[in-house]
């Protein structure tokens, strides 16, 4: 079942929409064919087994055939015709790899790219690999392989990848297509930079894993000169996981070059969308005069898995649908997760009026008998933002510092795509606020350590940027302490 919400969203030659899906994980196991006593093989481990599983799905447990399916057409059914598809990657269960081999990954890989293709036929579709659509999982070489040409095979077709990006595909599993004029995209394998891959860890003589770095600079600067404009997108983010202090994704050297890239082409640079963390957040990039010049949105997964990291939880399905100006790349809206109801559009200024955002509750559709797709929340009404631009991002930010905001606690439940209801306070609430803020690995690690409230050191480190009013702004602040 499928919910909508006002008038429908109309597209035309300026404002376009695209998908963003992510993070399947399809566990073809899930009540059928697990071992051990479990309901799946892919089981949180030390989480109990429930005496009645839903046929949807688990938070334990990766996602069915069931969930997938549903998602994909929900999406058909609230959207039928957006720009394209971005596919994120991670497509196979968090199994263990003397249970998995290249068959089946590549047999995983080839039922979403049949499922996908079949809902949406005609539709651009741009995928890209996560760290689980490898075996071993995680060791992805930077080298012709198996799977870089199995999937390059299966995504070769027309309204996927055109045969001009063969090369780069087959070699490093990375591309570059011009989505319109003066608007490209550019796939990603940032799991070269992820630590759990040890063939790609970097060594005086493997500072650059397949070149794709240098690749991507050369793109970035004859787009520059092209006067294009560049979407990003890939798997593994680089920074901090906003619900596990100190845990990274990158190696710090690939971290630092990838932050230099963005920094050198933030001009050209006019979106991020990342994936991994199976959660909805939003990083924020700077210059040298503390200015947010960037932005990452980081889609929530469809996969409700709970992570075994410690204090992170599981999620509710989510599906996020990015509208954005045409002719000039800029988002105008921010992170959407979930299912698009009921679009606005200002033909005077080209924004968005309203997004509003949709989720399947899976306890509920376990309950139920079938997933509802229900409303969240409107990004204009609860974060009351006119586009999703990293001035906007920046001011969402500083309100989850403001003790008159209840900004913060929106956003922590839509983070888990609300399914923890908790409070967060306290380190939970700083280690959001730092790896929001500081994608940098010194500063985020100052971040944490500032003798600060969460609420405080972030509110400060906004004050301090006002260098002419330094002197006021600390003694006010001495005298409120």
């Amino acid at each position: 079942m499928y919910t909508t919400r006002g008038t429908p969203f109309e597209l035309n030659d300026v404002i376009g929409v695209f998908w963003h899906v992510t993070d399947f994980h399809y566990d073809f196991t899930y009540l059928d064919g697990a071992e051990n006593g479990t309901i799946c093989d892919s089981q949180t481990a030390g989480q109990p087994t429930p005496n009645d599983p839903g046929e949807w799905g688990d938070y334990i447990c990766d996602a069915p055939w069931r969930l997938i399916n549903d998602t994909v057409y929900a999406m058909k059914a609230i959207q039928p015709n957006p720009d394209f598809i971005i596919w994120t990657g991670d497509d196979t269960p968090h199994i263990y790899n003397d249970k998995m081999n290249t068959e089946v990954v590549l047999s995983i890989i080839g039922n979403l790219t049949d499922l996908i293709r079949s809902v949406f036929p005609n539709t651009q579709v741009y995928p890209v690999l996560g760290n689980h659509d490898y075996h071993p999982k995680h060791q992805m070489p930077p080298a012709p392989n198996t799977v870089y040409n199995a999937t390059w095979n299966m995504w070769n077709v027309p309204a996927w990848l055109p045969s001009d990006v063969m090369n780069t595909f087959v070699n490093g599993a990375y591309y570059t297509v011009l989505i319109s004029p003066g608007l490209r995209l550019v796939g990603l394998n940032t799991v070269y930079y992820y630590t759990n891959d040890k063939v790609t860890a970097p060594t005086d003589s493997n500072t650059d894993p397949a070149g794709q770095f240098a690749w991507l600079e050369g793109v970035l600067q004859q787009a520059q000169t092209d006067n294009e404009k560049v979407f990003l997108i890939g798997h593994v983010p680089p920074g901090f996981f906003e619900r596990s202090k100190g845990k990274s994704w990158f190696y710090p050297e690939y971290n630092r070059r990838y932050m230099q890239v963005v920094a050198r082409y933030a001009d050209v640079i006019k979106g991020q969308f990342f994936a991994h963390q199976h959660l909805d957040s939003f990083r924020l990039f700077y210059d040298d005069q503390g200015r947010a010049v960037n932005s990452m949105l980081l889609a929530p997964a469809v996969t409700p898995w709970m992570t075994t990291l410690g204090g992170v939880g599981a999620n509710n399905p989510g599906i996020r649908l990015v509208s954005y100006d045409k002719t000039t790349g800029d988002l105008t809206v921010s992170a959407i997760r979930q299912l698009i109801g009921s679009l606005y559009l200002n033909p005077v200024f080209v924004t968005l009026e309203d997004v509003n955002q949709y989720y399947s509750n899976l306890a509920l559709a376990n309950t139920q008998g079938s997933p509802l797709w229900g409303h969240e929340y409107s990004l204009k009404h609860t974060f009351n933002l006119p586009d999703a631009s990293p001035a906007s991002l920046q001011n969402l930010l500083d309100s989850f510092s403001n003790s008159s905001s209840d900004n913060f606690e929106k956003y922590y439940l839509y983070n888990s795509v609300s399914h923890d209801r908790s409070t967060c306070e306290g380190d939970c609430k700083t280690t959001q606020l730092c790896a929001i803020k500081e994608v940098d690995y010194d500063k985020y690690q100052e971040c944490i350590d500032a003798p600060s409230s969460g609420a405080n050191a972030a509110l400060f480190s906004v004050l301090l940027s006002f260098e002419m009013f330094l002197p006021f702004v600390v003694a006010t602040f001495a005298l409120a302490a």
